[in-house]
């Protein structure tokens, strides 16, 4: 099997640019409204040219559309590490929401400035919600892409298993991390973790040594 081709420097250079406009993008639309930030404004953010934004987006719409699609990234990176854990337990599943707490961090301000723009750059509805539901289908796929996982169980039972756990999942952290909902136990994830077990059942094995 042939290497994957590295990147060269000037793709290399391009990502970062393309994410540092993002990153500026995001810290604009949270202090002005979609209407009033200009381009210029989102330049200025990112230590970059007018014409260096012009060159990764036509305009503001396109950014924000390329803020749901981060979104919507960082949750499938979520899905895969769980997807790719080789046993779910429990411990390896309490294991995972740290790592899918630290994402949903990251997106958090994110989804919170898209989600006010979104309606002022002009995307319908039913192109959201034809976004929403292929990336969640890829979701759902990921996590019953073993069948050896779901042994015995019916399709359409562990697709709507892995369904509930990736609503689950994306509930709590919406209303905990994006809303700030105040917690009043120790370790919430403890908590997310058992109800996640209980969802994923006939997918799970029994903690202990593999033999």
């Amino acid at each position: 099997m042939e290497p994957t081709p590295r990147r060269n420097l000037r793709e290399e250079q391009k990502i970062l640019t393309h994410r540092r406009l993002l990153d500026a993008a995001v810290t604009v639309f949270a202090e002005k409204s979609f209407l009033d930030a200009r381009m210029e404004d989102i330049a200025q953010a990112a230590g970059v040219t007018r014409a260096t934004v012009y060159a990764h987006f036509p305009g503001k719409a396109e950014i924000v559309d390329a803020l749901v699609e981060r979104v919507y990234t960082l949750m499938e990176e979520a899905y895969a590490d769980l997807a790719a854990l080789p046993r779910w337990t429990r411990d390896g599943i309490r294991t995972w929401l740290d790592g899918a707490e630290t994402r949903w961090r990251e997106m958090a301000p994110i989804r919170r400035v898209a989600g006010a723009a979104s309606p002022a750059a002009l995307r319908t509805v039913g192109e959201g919600r034809a976004q929403y539901v292929k990336a969640h289908e890829g979701y759902v796929g990921m996590l019953v892409g073993h069948p050896e996982r779901w042994r015995g169980v019916d399709t359409g039972e562990a697709r709507q298993r892995a369904l509930m756990a990736v609503l689950q999942t994306e509930s709590f952290f919406s209303a905990w991390i994006a809303t700030a909902w105040p917690m009043g136990t120790a370790d919430p994830l403890h908590l997310l973790a058992d109800s996640l077990c209980h969802i994923l059942g006939p997918a799970l094995e029994n903690d202990g040594p593999v033999t």
